[in-house]
């Protein structure tokens, strides 16, 4: 497989290793992956070979219209990702992550995650034979954390915000030996994102214009962003539709930065949205970066607009986690700010199962 790595900062190339997660020479920035050689550009560029890949039956998630519930804008297109295997789209990159983990003799790992992430990698590890440490904020829901323990992950709970269970996690790693397989920083779990949009290609082709993302760390951003670059560079499609970032108030680090407006965490604020409970995400400068080639915009929401939001899907038969519904929120504050209007044919990814979530929810 001809691949080399590239830092997202300083754009050095170097090969590709699969424990070296930031690069030396640009303050410590992530890496993202390129290929040297774009033979069959028909097909998704993978980093590992297909005989390599540990598969769960992720993917090909079903999408359906709320055209009617958004009579403003075009369509509506939720493309419901509580379909994968661990009900979240996380599923994408794991598979892609854990797959090299394996091919590059990881017996055991530690990763850091507001829950999902650590459920997904869980059970591809535990599919791969490879035992995997999860640590995740003492206040995860008991649903997703009970998921990271039966596939057989340790779990190691970590008192207060999200950033503490990666200080956490990285100490562990620095105390054991044991390698830190992130998928925030790993560029191989990116790669997995891409097939959410080669998927939106198959299905649509170029049909929808934008498509409205709940941001914690980004990775679908990033994924889809490099998805639909590739279907361009291949002659696929003309555009790359514009990736709209959503961010929770007081968990908006990417949303304030590309708007130029100055933001400190204050370590009090909380969120139920917890999967984009994000307060110092290491691709950060990726993902404004995306927003901005794919002319789009990046919001805040509030936590009330994204609770009555995530009752209102559910009387439409979505049971999406609480996450998920900040896209919605997001898609009215867009068409209230003329960035989508009647033209607009708009796909918004439920990103994970609301039975995740019931635990925190009013009924």
């Amino acid at each position: 497989m001809n691949i080399k790595y590239r830092c997202i900062e300083c754009n050095r190339e170097s090969p590709p290793d699969f424990f070296r997660l930031k690069c030396e020479e640009s303050d410590y920035s992530c890496f993202d992956i390129f290929y040297e050689k774009k033979e069959h550009l028909s097909e998704i560029h993978l980093p590992v070979g297909s005989e390599d890949v540990i598969k769960l039956g992720e993917g090909n998630t079903p999408c359906i219209s709320l055209k009617d519930n958004f009579p403003k804008i075009n369509d509506l297109i939720c493309k419901l990702e509580y379909f994968s295997p661990t009900s979240s789209f996380k599923d994408r990159g794991s598979s892609i992550l854990i797959s090299a983990a394996k091919k590059n003799g990881v017996l055991e790992f530690a990763e850091d995650s507001s829950g999902n992430a650590g459920a997904s990698m869980s059970a591809y590890a535990s599919h791969a034979g490879i035992k995997a440490h999860i640590f995740a904020p003492e206040i995860t829901p008991s649903s997703k954390t009970d998921q990271i323990k039966m596939f057989g992950a340790e779990l190691h709970k970590i008192p207060g915000p999200r950033q503490n269970s990666t200080e956490a996690v990285k100490k562990f790693c620095k105390e054991t030996a044991i390698p830190y397989v992130s998928h925030n920083y790993n560029p191989f779990f990116i790669e997995g994102m891409k097939s959410f949009a080669y998927e939106i290609y198959e299905e649509y082709g170029e049909l929808v214009s934008d498509i409205v993302i709940p941001v914690g760390n980004g990775s679908l951003t990033v994924g889809a962003f490099k998805g639909f670059n590739e279907l361009k560079v291949a002659g696929k499609i003309k555009k790359i539709p514009k990736l709209h970032c959503v961010q929770v108030k007081g968990f908006s680090p990417i949303s304030n930065k590309s708007n130029n407006i100055d933001w400190e965490f204050d370590t009090s604020s909380s969120t139920l949205a917890g999967g984009i409970a994000v307060s110092d995400p290491p691709r950060i400068n990726q993902v404004i970066q995306c927003v901005i080639e794919s002319e789009a915009s990046a919001i805040v929401v509030d936590e009330e607009d994204i609770l009555n939001w995530h009752k209102k899907i559910a009387k439409l038969g979505i049971l999406s986690e609480i996450t998920s519904a900040a896209v919605f929120a997001g898609v009215e504050s867009l068409i209230n700010m003329n960035k989508i209007n009647e033209e607009s044919v708009v796909l918004v990814p439920v990103t994970g199962s609301g039975l995740k979530d019931l635990s925190n929810v009013m009924i």
